[in-house]
């Protein structure tokens, strides 16, 4: 099987879905006694939860109610048989346990198959959620034969990966998963891991070797299975989730003007780590240098989640660090892609931690890296703590080198590495899936702006001007350049390729292409040595002049380097062979300049929420986000414009772009990276559950997975924060308790439901997990709130996942039955009333008591289009996106809703003469997520 590529899980009956979809939500419940066994007629002291308490430990309850309930999970008694407790925490905030069980057979693991079954502290169970396989006996294939090395080498094969040279058994333990550790032998960064278990195929079981490559010649961290027996690549996922080049080519296109808005206000924590450091960046909630300059923030660290301070390591009072490097992340340069810290690329803050660096964005970023790298230091450590106190902590598998006795496994702190030479328009994050082994790697990128032409010029007197492009290594060409005669200089590897007379005044050394005779780097270094000011590379085959690299081993030059085409190379040295010719090499007047996602925060946070979601989904033993229903991309951008949500630039019905200030776009109003912005406008941004399938999306296209498909969850979650936000208002400090705020409420679910979800979700899974989250933290106040707001966007109550492929689920987009109650005096859900379009209807429903007239949520009531047969919310022109969007809904001559004494209330609905022939849905919906509902059809 492919890379990437995983066998689905069956399509389970709708009946055995009900145990995931809450059916029993809100409903009052009898009052027998209760254990872990029943699955129905329980009593529970939440009404959401799944059972009442239980006694016992955790890990006990949580597998005596699977084994109690193996058909609400797709699988017989046989295949629960043999559970492992792969990992277990409590968070501290609700007192949930998430017991995380990994299934086996015959003592060894089957992959991929687990449950994450949450308890609460009364030993209720909230939530499961599973990626189980069933038939486990039924079809079983082969026994081991080949051996570690063996499946290293098969693994290679397979990923089409460089033959490894000379691998060797580093480590190897007992027991029956023959736990073994390979050399890198020339294909992994790292030592390669490997262990013995079942692959599940949809021919069954299959023994195979598991292993982690951290790929040596891409941005890859492989976790591939390889069949035991006869070497075939069974599975290979990779950790490392970044963009796709294919998916920015129509955002880099969207050009825009780069004016500044006014500053942001300083926000943070309440309770600073008093260490003494400063950094001039933009802070917290500054995104980027669209919304705001620089400011010095002194004193950022948290004192919860980081209590000594960024720079500690040692858990003692007093920095161990002087430089972008401690506790939680270690920042630097790798330009020179190799993993490791470029000569020089952690910036030093001194001994009072002060780290003030120049930064001119008229300039290059190879001019203020050390800015930069500040920069990215800062926002890694900023969602550390943030996450930190939604709860992302230790015990979770959070990301640090000491986890100062707080549990967990430490010695994974972040390795961020700014201006990466691995690529640009791009970034990434590579998760190990086992806390404490291995180190995370983010990967920052920079956005040369190609959409604009050629970063550089070369200007020849008399000859004309050449497009020119870039170096890594060395510094960036300013606006007004450097001028001088061009001397030739050969193949520049050494001093006497050039002549043996130089110009007494300055010079620019033009010298041929190619790095066979040596590196740029070294015609750069011999040079500046002999006194030149820069240095033109004329490339030596045809297409693109190449971005120039080099190592970054040593001291970085001092002189700008830079390259044209093979023939402008040609036409140069030709204008110096026919005798002296002067001129001057600059940034192109053309270009706005290349710019550095290390000064955007959105990306940043965006990057780092990879870990964050591939940690706590299944647990800290597991990377688990598969299929083609994941949601990895849209958590990321989730927590990107949730963390960074500034009263004064994000409205609910707006527009929010992701990253726009690397797309060279003036706000964030713009698309950004993705096919729409974000709003809860369904005009701006149209998704529906049902626009992740093939050719769902807008006229006839197919969203992206994973990027196109995740921004369609983020659109739901940030419907949903606003939701939440009308409710209880907005906090705009995120450091905040999720008491305080709707964003704040709604970070704490999407954390707590990333721990409940278990392995493999999908949306309606990822649905009822923030819905479970609630019923744990707040007893399920916002439930109504939450249902409505995944209602509106097509997970509704009665929607479906089928697998996690993208083409067997089902959209719908009715509330949960609690939740949902008629009019009075009309015809009842799901019956026709039937009226004359364009007649005013009266629309009345009755509450416990007269709540005054302010009781309606935020973009209430409305109406939607249905069919009339089937009262699906579905498109007549046949396309599935977009769907029908809520109409608002409007009063005869500006009447308002009224409200007797005895809270009998009355809306008057006009309705448009245009709906003749047409049936709708009339929606109200009050300001705790109740609603009231009915189907009306239009005569004329």
């Amino acid at each position: 099987m492919p890379p990437n590529k995983h066998p689905s899980r069956g399509r389970r009956p709708a009946a055995l879905l009900l145990s995931t979809t809450l059916v029993v939500a809100l409903t009052s419940l009898p009052t027998s006694s209760a254990s872990a066994a029943p699955e129905e007629g329980a009593a529970r002291s939440n009404p959401i939860f799944l059972t009442g308490p239980n006694e016992g430990t955790p890990d006990s309850i949580a597998i005596d109610y699977l084994r109690a309930n193996p058909v609400q999970y797709g699988v017989t008694d046989a295949d629960l048989r043999d559970l492992a407790v792969a990992s277990r925490y409590t968070s501290r905030h609700n007192g949930v346990t998430h017991v995380n069980l990994a299934q086996r057979y015959k003592d060894l693991e089957v992959f991929g198959a687990t449950a994450t079954v949450n308890v609460a502290r009364d030993g209720s169970v909230i939530f499961v959620g599973d990626s189980l396989v069933s038939g486990l006996s039924e079809k079983v294939s082969g026994t081991a034969s080949l051996d570690a090395v063996q499946a290293v080498e098969a693994a290679a094969k397979g990923l089409k990966l460089a033959k490894p040279k000379n691998p060797r058994v580093v480590s190897r333990a007992g027991g029956a998963a023959k736990r073994t550790v390979v050399s890198g032998s020339g294909i992994s960064e790292q030592p390669i891991p490997a262990k013995l278990g079942w692959q599940p195929t949809d021919e069954g079981l299959r023994p195979a070797w598991q292993l982690v490559i951290d790929d040596s010649s891409a941005a890859h961290l492989w976790n591939a299975a390889v069949d035991a027996r006869t070497g075939e690549l069974l599975n290979a996922d990779d950790w490392t989730t970044h963009e796709h080049v294919d998916e920015l080519s129509g955002a880099l296109s969207q050009v825009e003007g780069r004016t500044l808005p006014a500053g942001a206000s300083g926000l943070g924590t309440r309770n600073p780590a008093q260490d003494g450091s400063s950094y001039r960046v933009y802070g917290y909630p500054t995104e980027s240098p669209n919304d705001g300059p620089r400011t010095l923030v002194t004193n950022p660290a948290d004192g919860t989640a980081s209590p000594y301070g960024w720079h500690d390591t040692d858990g003692v009072p007093g920095a161990e660090h002087t430089t972008t490097q401690g506790n939680n992340v270690h920042a630097y340069q790798d330009q020179d892609v190799n993993n490791a810290a470029d000569f020089g690329s952690s910036p030093n803050g001194g001994a009072g931690l002060s780290f003030d660096f120049p930064l001119d964005l008229a300039e290059n970023p190879q001019n203020y890296r050390d800015a930069a790298t500040a920069n990215l230091f800062y926002w890694n450590n900023i969602i550390h703590d943030v996450s930190y106190l939604y709860g992302f902590d230790e015990a979770s598998g959070n990301f640090q080198v000491n986890n100062y006795s707080r549990g967990g496994a430490a010695g994974d702190y972040v390795r961020a590495e700014a201006a990466d030479g691995n690529g640009t328009n791009n970034a990434n994050f590579s998760t190990p899936a086992m806390d404490g082994t291995g180190t995370p790697r983010m990967q920052m990128y920079l956005w040369p702006g190609n959409q604009f032409g050629a970063q550089n010029q070369v200007v020849v007197n008399g000859v004309g001007s050449f497009d020119a492009s870039w170096s890594r290594f060395s510094p960036a060409l300013s606006a007004a350049g450097r001028s001088g005669q061009f001397v030739y200089g050969g193949t520049g590897c050494a001093a006497d390729a050039y002549p043996g007379t130089l110009p007494s005044g300055d010079w620019i050394a033009v010298v041929d292409g190619g790095t066979a005779a040596c590196s740029y780097l070294q015609r750069t270094q011999v040079a500046e040595s002999l006194g030149a000011k820069a240095v033109v590379v004329a490339h030596n085959a045809a297409g693109a002049a190449p971005v120039l690299t080099g190592s970054m081993t040593t001291a970085p030059v001092t002189i700008p380097a830079i390259a044209v085409t093979q023939a402008d190379g040609a036409t140069i040295k030709a204008a110096i062979a026919a005798g002296d010719v002067t001129g001057s090499v600059r940034k192109h007047p053309n270009h706005p300049g290349i710019r550095d996602g290390d000064l955007d925060a959105g990306i940043i946070i965006h990057e780092y929420s990879h870990g964050i979601s591939n940690r706590l989904t299944g647990g800290p033993t597991i990377n688990c986000l598969t299929g083609n229903e994941q949601m990895g991309e849209g958590w990321s951008d989730y927590f990107a414009v949730t963390t960074l949500l500034d009263p004064r630039l994000d409205t609910a019905d707006g527009q929010r772009g992701l990253v726009p200030y690397v797309l060279f776009q003036e706000n964030r109003s713009g698309n950004g990276l993705r096919p729409r912005p974000y709003s809860r406008n369904m005009e701006v941004q149209p998704f529906t559950y049902d626009s992740i399938k093939t050719g769902g999306w807008l006229n006839g296209t197919s969203l992206a997975a994973p990027h196109g498909i995740g921004h369609g969850w983020a659109s739901v979650l940030w419907d949903m924060t606003w939701d939440l936000i009308d409710k209880h208002g907005l906090n705009p400090n995120v450091y905040d308790s999720w008491e305080t705020g709707g964003n704040n409420l709604s970070m704490q679910l999407v954390i707590d439901g990333l721990k409940m979800q278990g392995c493999g979700p999908g949306f309606v899974t990822g649905r009822n997990a923030i819905i479970a989250a609630d019923a744990a933290l707040t007893g399920g106040e916002n439930a109504c709130t939450l249902w409505a707001s995944f209602a509106r966007r097509g997970l509704g109550y009665s929607a479906v996942q089928g697998t996690t492929n993208r083409d067997d689920n089902t959209e719908a987009f009715d509330t949960h039955p609690s939740c949902r109650g008629d009019f009075t005096e009309l015809a009842a859900q799901p019956a026709l009333n039937e009226v004359d379009a364009g007649d005013a209807v009266p629309l009345r429903f009755k509450l416990a008591a007269n709540r005054g007239l302010d009781i309606l949520a935020s973009n209430s009531p409305y109406s939607r289009l249905v069919d009339c047969d089937t009262l699906k919310t579905v498109n007549p022109d046949g396309p599935i996106t977009p769907r029908p969007t809520p109409v608002a809904a409007q009063t005869p001559g500006g009447s308002a809703m009224t409200v007797a004494a005895n809270g009998q209330y009355l809306y008057p609905w006009k309705t448009d003469p245009a709906w003749a022939g047409t049936c709708r849905e009339f929606v109200l919906t009050l300001d705790d997520g109740f609603q009231h509902r009915a189907y009306f059809k239009f005569t004329s």
